[in-house]
């Protein structure tokens, strides 16, 4: 149906195949920014040197979500993982861990 920069649906679990015909975690068609139900997929690829506004979700390495708590732009390189709901300062954002993997 339909790709999506997203790669986790409401709950972080991760979307199937996102590039091509994007589904939620139990097979169903999701549309580019929706799961079945219409609510939001989330979690954009994480991308050095980049703004993200106050809770948006980043996927970072395919296996940790982080929230980003104070909006701002990352540092060039992907935050080292500080435990699970602890925080992280990558350049101007700052980012709490969502995910354990």
């Amino acid at each position: 149906m339909a790709t999506t920069l997203f790669r986790r649906d409401h709950l972080l679990r991760k979307i199937q195949d996102p590039t091509g015909t994007a589904k939620d975690s139990t097979g169903r068609l999701t549309t580019s920014t929706a799961d079945y139900l219409g609510r939001l997929v989330v979690a954009k690829v994480f991308a050095g040197t980049t703004a993200f506004a106050t809770n948006e979700y980043i996927e970072v390495a395919g296996t940790t979500v982080y929230k980003v708590t104070v909006g701002g732009t990352t540092a060039a390189g992907a935050p080292t993982a500080p435990g699970y709901g602890l925080t992280v300062v990558s350049g101007t954002a700052t980012l709490r861990q969502e995910t354990t993997a």
